[in-house]
């Protein structure tokens, strides 16, 4: 009885980790993208934004209000949008702050948003600086805007975020893609350290611990599999729509977190792997695809993001693993498995039910 407690304890302490660092608060997911070009004295920006940080800014509760319509937006909206980007977004030419104005406000979509911008300045455009200071507010600072800069007779792309807020350059000078490699890095090691339902796949994998040759054999399959895949999805050979791929993903959590309450030997695991892996890989790509990639980088910074992930995956299962391995030389080994197993479970079947029904039933679950 004792045994089982600490194993109830262990799985309620998992469940509140999931819970605090899932606050149902904030809307995670901003996401956005810029089309830059300059023209003598003006510079046109078209700024693509989801729905839901458009709606955030204008009060509107975005668990209630699931999206508006072009007039709505046009009408209701419009002007305290533009106060928002106008107050956010500064650009200057020279040193000089340039003035902007709303040229459109239009809906391409229903889940974006495009502002037109135009910013003017009293010389030709030479030496710029953009400060991006919007969206991160309502999003725990993980918004993200992917720019495209038309730059003379090249594209450069990159990527604001919290800790890139600023840009300086030259019009006619190219900007060096390597920083925005190590920001599509970046981008990847945040995917997996915030993607629960991924991190709660891979404890679920690797905590019956075993040899490190059977865990390396099983992290190693899981890496292979979901790169192809994510590789094949992002270059668009392969197309599945995305609520079959998220349900399909919580299914494999499902399983294996349910596996783990029967076996004792998981030296096949990692043929399992791979081929959940491959489902994963497609999760992957989708939200690779959500970041809005530049063409002009595209392979490469898969490739980089791809990289992200593993570095970030490598490091969960080096936190993981030695407190695993530790707690697998007491008896009491088989309830830690099966409770923390069973709220990996939970959670599975938690993310099933919201995504293939499409039920909100904890909303801060909907990673």
């Amino acid at each position: 009885m004792r045994f089982k407690f600490v194993s109830a304890m262990l799985s309620i302490f998992f469940l509140c980790s999931l819970l605090l660092v899932s606050p149902a608060s904030a809307h995670q997911q901003s996401l956005a993208s810029s089309k830059i070009t300059f023209e003598n004295k003006k510079m046109h920006i078209s700024l693509l934004i989801d729905q839901k940080s458009i709606l955030e800014i204008n009060g509107y509760d975005i668990e209630k209000t699931q999206s508006l319509d072009e007039s709505q937006l046009s009408g209701q909206i419009k002007d305290k949008s533009f106060d928002y980007l106008k107050n956010g977004f500064h650009v200057k030419n020279n040193g000089q702050e340039m003035a902007v104005e709303l040229e459109s406000v239009s809906v391409p979509d229903l889940a974006n948003v495009q502002f037109d911008l135009v910013y003017s300045s009293g010389e030709l455009i030479d030496k710029i600086d953009f400060d991006y200071n919007i969206f991160f507010e309502n999003s725990d600072g993980k918004h993200k805007n992917v720019a495209t800069i038309e730059n003379g007779d090249t594209i450069d792309e990159f990527v604001f975020t919290n800790s890139t807020r600023h840009l300086a350059m030259e019009a006619g000078v190219e900007l060096s893609f390597w920083n925005t490699l190590g920001q599509f890095v970046v981008m990847g090691i945040q995917h997996i350290l915030t993607g629960y339902d991924h991190l709660a796949f891979l404890l679920a994998l690797i905590i019956l611990g075993g040899s490190f040759t059977n865990i390396l054999k099983i992290v190693t399959s899981f890496t292979v599999a979901h790169s192809i895949t994510l590789i094949l999805a992002a270059l668009e050979f392969v197309s599945l729509p995305g609520r079959l791929i998220e349900s399909a993903i919580a299914i494999t959590i499902l399983y294996v977190a349910l596996e783990n309450q029967f076996i004792k030997n998981a030296n096949y695991r990692w043929m399992l792997t791979g081929v959940f892996g491959l489902v994963h890989g497609f999760g992957f790509a989708g939200a690779l695809a959500e970041t809005q990639v530049p063409k002009n980088h595209f392979i490469e910074a898969l490739l980089t993001f791809n990289v992200g992930v593993e570095i970030g995956q490598l490091a969960v299962v080096l936190v993981l693993l030695p407190i695993i391995l530790y707690v697998r030389r007491f008896s009491w080994n088989i309830w830690f498995v099966r409770g923390i197993s069973g709220g990996v479970a939970l959670f599975g079947l938690i993310w099933f039910v919201q995504r293939a029904f499409e039920l909100n039933i904890l909303p801060f679950l909907a990673v």
